[in-house]
């Protein structure tokens, strides 16, 4: 294609994604409630622009309601190092000052609440464009609320030495503090009495005060009701600091019963209080998180991809990043059928921070396991076998033709396959489909047949898995994600490298219920060892160079399988 010509496309692309965003749109107006997302001063995130921004630091206050059952507290757990992985790559982001965050006491273990402090409010905004927290609400299917609030120039939100934070929200109607004088006559009180607290108790350090943001509808253009409905009610936010060795409850409700009195303004309904008390866990500071960067891949297998880590760096141009994406695939996918290259390249989807709005969940993948098909399962077990060298012609269809003979006369087999391992010259392996369960993975049954085709490669994936239903979960979920990157295209006629099958999944339960880890295994029909290795090489570029697209979901994997993760390739074999 000439210049001209993948311009042409590529407005012609970005008019039907606008036309198909308005479409969209229209039709979430007729169909659900009006949504509203983070804004400063009433303009949405996706709608400030950097020049337009106001000079001002902003602290992020996120609420995660976690799913129940959540263990994210223990270092150990799959949860928290998924929570670690994220905030690592926050810190990255241009403008990052501090990462605070702490548990909710009085509620479910799950509930967290986290404060990011940004140097201006173009670094929120790159924040609102990342990945952000969105694979880890995914994953964790937790509900967020996703506000902000401007700080003084004069000072910035610091909680040095503190361990328990009480978060004190004094919600009014709007009206109440429509004028500027009437909140900053009720700062001035607030400050006074919270001053004199600290003089009576040692433990409270210092108090910060600020007033959230309202969202904005997120609607491209807001009725005046939707728009109104943003502004209903004006929250003052403080934040009392504690040495959590002289923490003293009685002391900020004693600061919030003395103002209860002073809180009611004639021009509207009395405020309502409320106090939450933050037990700090961490803080994480910026600092470099870029590992090497290799070349070139040196094992052409997803167990070399997940060992080499990804760069928790956020990408340079967030806004762009979904529409080079999409631009970047149809290229590869035109390519491919024009034999330039072998098949499309690996596809990557991208979920801004700014989607995640209170009270809402983001539009994230709906998966739908392989591993539950309507036909049930056959089961398969593979022995592996060393030869002696050389003695792969004439010994491999030997050993196939005598297990086959013997075990084919067991109740339940199906049918036997045997490949070569294409690694290893010395290495083979013998599959054998079955009824029954004993050692051995899942392999979707067929009407037709069974699907195992001897033209075909084979990676078989063993990933080991710390034992937990939760931890089962999480972990398909991000497997289904991984199968998403290799299907680059719905459209008829484009060829594919590989395929994620409906074989692979988990060894029976009482098989691995004495191990340390439960046992998944993962099957990839690949076209050609050529096919392989040029697909891979891309995913490893690609992850390297975009973690929003590719990067987190490697991520996820490989921290889920905290157990590491082997790969064989196998060339099936003529029977």
């Amino acid at each position: 294609m000439s210049i001209r010509e993948v311009q042409e496309d590529n407005e012609r692309i970005a008019r039907e994604m606008r036309l198909l965003w308005l479409q969209r749109q229209q039709e979430a107006r007729r169909t659900v409630n009006p949504r509203f997302g983070p804004a400063v001063d009433g303009v949405l995130w996706s709608r400030i622009h950097p020049d337009e921004s106001p000079a001002v630091p902003i602290l992020s206050i996120l609420e995660f309601h976690l799913k129940s059952g959540i263990d994210i507290l223990d270092n150990s757990k799959p949860p928290r190092k998924l929570w670690d992985s994220v905030l690592q790559y926050i810190s990255s982001i241009s403008g990052c000052c501090a990462v605070k965050w702490g548990s909710i006491l009085d509620e479910p273990p799950a509930t967290l609440l986290c404060m990011i402090h940004w140097d201006s409010a173009v670094a929120w905004r790159k924040f609102q464009y990342s990945l952000g927290f969105s694979p880890l609400i995914g994953l964790l299917k937790s509900e967020v609320s996703n506000r902000c609030a401007k700080l003084n120039l004069s000072g910035v939100l610091w909680l040095d030495g503190a361990t328990i934070v009480d978060v004190v929200s004094v919600t009014f109607d709007a009206r109440a503090t429509s004028s500027l004088n009437l909140r900053a006559a009720f700062e001035e009180s607030w400050n006074t009495h919270a001053a004199s607290m600290t003089r009576e108790f040692k433990g409270l350090q210092h108090s910060h005060t600020a007033w959230l943001e309202n969202n904005a509808s997120t609607f491209f253009d807001p009725t005046p009701a939707e728009a109104a409905a943003a502004i209903t009610l004006t929250t003052f936010i403080a934040f009392l600091a504690w040495d959590g060795e002289q923490y003293d409850s009685n002391c900020t409700e004693r600061l919030c019963d003395g103002f209860q009195s002073s809180l009611s303004y004639s021009s509207g309904n009395e405020p309502t209080i409320s106090i939450k008390t933050v037990q700090l866990i961490n803080q994480f500071q910026d600092k470099d998180h870029d590992p090497p960067r290799q070349p070139a891949i040196q094992s052409p297998s997803l167990a070399y991809i997940l060992q080499a880590n990804s760069p928790h760096r956020c990408s340079a141009d967030l806004v762009n990043i979904r529409k080079q994406a999409h631009m970047a695939l149809t290229r590869s996918i035109s390519d491919a059928r024009a034999r330039t290259r072998l098949f499309p390249a690996p596809q990557g989807s991208f979920i801004p921070q700014g989607e995640v709005y209170e009270g809402n969940m983001p539009m994230t993948w709906r998966w739908q396991p392989r591993w539950e098909p309507i036909h049930g399962y056959h089961f398969v077990d593979v022995a592996w076998m060393y030869l002696k060298p050389n003695a792969l012609r004439t010994r491999g269809p030997q050993i196939y033709n005598q297990l086959n003979n013997e075990i084919g006369a067991l109740a339940g087999f199906v049918k036997a396959f045997w490949a070569r391992d294409v690694e290893n010259k010395r290495k083979i392996a013998v599959l054998t489909a079955a009824l029954i369960t004993h050692k051995a993975f899942p392999m979707a049954r067929s009407p037709v047949g069974v699907w195992l085709d001897p033209r075909r490669y084979i990676e078989l994936t063993t990933f080991y898995i710390p034992q937990g239903a939760y931890e089962r979960e999480l972990f398909e979920q991000a497997y289904a994600a991984f199968d998403r990157m290799t299907v680059p295209s719905q459209v008829g006629g484009v060829p594919r490298a590989c395929s994620v099958s409906d074989a692979g999944g988990w060894q029976p339960a009482e098989t691995t219920e004495n191990l340390d880890y439960q046992l998944f295994m993962g099957v990839m029909i690949w076209e050609s060892p050529a096919a392989r290795i040029e697909w891979y090489e891309e995913l490893f570029r690609l992850s390297c160079e975009s973690y929003e697209l590719f990067g987190h979901k490697l991520d996820a994997l490989k921290l889920l399988a905290s157990g590491g993760a082997k790969s064989r390739f196998l060339a099936l074999q003529s029977q």
